[in-house]
């Protein structure tokens, strides 16, 4: 058999099979969301509305966490809440802390709700992980959980959805800064 007629076959064959097919049209393509713009590092301790030595003592023991984690204050709105455990805000700021120690997790996660709180971020990701590469539970999870709810800027935070990390990120709402 010469090449010709092989490769004729073949076109044959392909053409054969692609018969009633009609090409995607380009609005069937899959949209990416763009990454939050990451605000400028701020760093002026002196004007954040909490203490380091307060609210993020390095002295604290791990402690068991649930699965999902949620805290709200009181008096939030029921539907703000509910927005907010479906992940309907969109995530303006994002920090992640998996696989940090809880030193370098604490500096992190200070510097990052002043960045916020400097640029007037009212919803936020803090990816904490879950703790599989910790020996027996997880580490960083519970302090996360602990620091944020001693943050009087923290108005309600709730295990992420699945799309965003799910039982290893929250979601956070912030207060409004002018």
């Amino acid at each position: 058999m010469n090449d010709d007629s092989t490769k004729n076959d073949d076109e044959s064959l392909f053409m054969a099979e692609m018969a009633g097919v009609k090409p995607l049209k380009p609005d069937n393509r899959v949209k990416l969301k763009k990454k939050p713009a990451k605000p400028p590092r701020v760093r002026a301790p002196d004007e954040h509305s909490f203490a380091i030595d307060d609210v993020f003592s390095m002295a604290e023991m791990v402690e068991e966490c649930p699965e999902i984690l949620s805290f709200s204050r009181s008096g939030l709105q029921h539907n703000v809440l509910k927005k907010l455990r479906a992940g309907k805000h969109p995530v303006e700021h994002v920090v992640d802390l998996h696989g940090l120690t809880i030193d370098e997790a604490r500096v992190e996660l200070l510097e990052f709700l002043g960045e916020c709180e400097a640029a007037g971020i009212r919803h936020a990701l803090v990816i904490h992980g879950k703790g599989f590469r910790s020996k027996d539970k997880p580490v960083i999870k519970p302090m996360v959980n602990r620091w944020l709810r001693q943050v009087n800027n923290v108005l309600a935070f709730h295990s992420a959805q699945p799309k965003d990390g799910g039982s290893g990120a929250l979601y956070v709402l912030l207060k409004a800064h002018p």
